[in-house]
């Protein structure tokens, strides 16, 4: 392995992220990018950085449920220029990454962080883990409580094998506990899980049953917050002890 992969890895683990994976932008032209619904367009690696040629896939292990803390505008927002939306993990995670960027750049590369690609099948194909019956990145150690960011950059790094076992065998509590049977082995039905329900709260395309799943169900500290559905990773027993 090149002495600046060896090196990044270290500094990925000395940051606070405990898997990281790397691969080039070969291996990723398969994945699912495009609209997820109506939150979101996830976008190829050329579009982020035009002059990528390996990918670093960091995983950080989120222990606490409040890692997934939304916080929205206030809900009379009408300039769209003052219109920001929060995700508590992502900020950290942004603010992690941000020192590699920065090694990076000192040595001469061009280089970005990004949460805007298809982070959880990019991440199989890093060898960090397997995606779950969930739809989830499964980590070997810490199950599916982890979160994903990336760092595309135009060096050129040694690349891992990608992560070829399937980690949920016959398990499917995952699938048995989401309260809106949002999830098929493998499969979400985005319109009708929580999360996706909450993240649009205009959109036409979430049933009333859903709506009053999610308002009943979620914790929100403040009119303008939201704590994320984290059930089918709470019942997860890979990674559970941890």
């Amino acid at each position: 392995m090149s002495t600046l992969s060896n090196e990044l890895k270290d500094m990925a683990m000395e940051t606070g992220f405990v898997s990281i994976g790397i691969t080039k932008p070969e291996m990723l032209r398969d994945l699912p990018y495009g609209w997820v619904g109506k939150i979101r367009r996830l976008n190829n690696l050329e579009e982020e950085l035009q002059t990528v040629k390996s990918v670093i896939l960091l995983a950080w292990h989120s222990w606490d449920k409040t890692f997934n803390l939304n916080v929205e505008p206030p809900k009379d927002c009408k300039d769209e220029s003052h219109y920001e939306s929060h995700y508590f993990s992502d900020e950290i995670m942004k603010n992690k990454a941000w020192g590699i960027v920065d090694f990076l750049h000192r040595r001469g590369f061009d280089a970005k962080w990004s949460v805007n690609i298809p982070l959880k099948t990019a991440a199989v194909k890093c060898g960090v883990g397997s995606q779950g019956k969930n739809t989830l990145l499964i980590s070997p150690v810490f199950g599916p409580r982890i979160k994903l960011i990336a760092i595309l950059t135009d060096a050129i790094l040694d690349i891992d094998s990608p992560f070829e076992r399937d980690l949920c065998g016959d398990c499917d509590k995952c699938v048995k506990v989401c309260p809106t049977n949002a999830i098929e082995p493998y499969r979400l039905n985005i319109t009708h899980c929580m999360v996706y329900s909450a993240e649009c709260p205009g959109s036409t395309d979430v049933p009333e049953f859903v709506r009053k799943e999610e308002q009943r169900l979620f914790q929100r500290p403040t009119p303008n917050s939201y704590i994320e559905c984290t059930r089918c990773m709470d019942v997860c027993p890979i990674g559970k002890k941890i």
